[in-house]
């Protein structure tokens, strides 16, 4: 039962498209461009360090999933 468990665990992960990344669609690219640009306004007003460190690394997070889902190919479409 046990085993069971955490083969449906795995399954889970694995169709919660984290590890099927592929190609995103441009609706996709244009949303998590959008929130990074957020981040950006949001560290260009300042703030307090531990602020600015935490919206780093979410706009790091961000920029590595634009990366992951291959945004690039749709061009300046995305901006």
């Amino acid at each position: 039962m046990k085993r069971l468990s955490s083969v449906a665990i795995v399954l889970s992960l694995m169709i919660s498209g984290e590890a099927l990344a592929g190609p995103m669609s441009l609706e996709a690219c244009k949303r998590l461009q959008s929130e990074i640009e957020r981040y950006d306004d949001l560290r260009r007003k300042g703030g307090s360090a531990s602020q600015m460190e935490s919206w780093k690394k979410s706009r790091a997070k961000l920029e590595d999933k634009f990366r992951a889902g291959d945004c690039r190919r749709h061009g300046r479409a995305v901006w």
